[in-house]
């Protein structure tokens, strides 16, 4: 049924809730390749003035070999019966960035949390999950982040 499929992790209290959801997915319909993603945000215009490029290279690299490391924790951890696992890391625009990889790999499935954002504060931050519902050519398998009910509650 699906081939490929692109699991979007962000910060790692609300990436977790895809992670079960995935890993089902994957083993109920025998999916060849799952590929991990992390976005990270770029650092602002203001710090490559304020502390230079050379800071913001160093900064990204090490950002990046983070999230790379987290990122192989999860594969170690998922069970997946029949899927070869990769993981990438990309500096950008979360929601443009997921959409850059969905079409360059032909994912056909993508998994990820929504955070529960509602009013205000998701028109303002925005929501990466809608533009990628509304922009994607892949399924988009949304679940949502316990994470993100728990900020909602505590009024955070």
């Amino acid at each position: 049924m699906y081939k490929k499929m692109l699991v979007a992790l962000d910060t790692p209290h609300f990436a977790e809730a895809v992670l079960e959801q995935a890993e089902a997915t994957a083993n109920k319909w025998p999916i060849p390749e799952v590929d991990l993603l992390t976005v990270l945000e770029p650092l602002q215009d203001r710090a490559k003035v304020e502390f230079g490029s050379e800071w913001v290279r160093e900064s990204d690299t090490k950002a990046k070999e983070t999230a790379l490391e987290y990122l192989t924790s999860v594969q170690r951890r998922l069970s997946l019966q029949s899927s070869e696992v990769k993981s990438f890391v990309v500096i950008g625009q979360a929601a443009d960035e997921i959409l850059k990889f969905i079409d360059a790999t032909d994912v056909d499935l993508v998994v990820m949390s929504t955070h529960g954002r509602s009013g205000v504060s998701r028109w303002f931050l925005g929501s990466v999950a809608e533009k990628v519902v509304r922009r994607s050519n892949a399924t988009v398998l949304l679940v949502p982040s316990r994470a993100g009910r728990a900020e909602a509650g505590s009024g955070g």
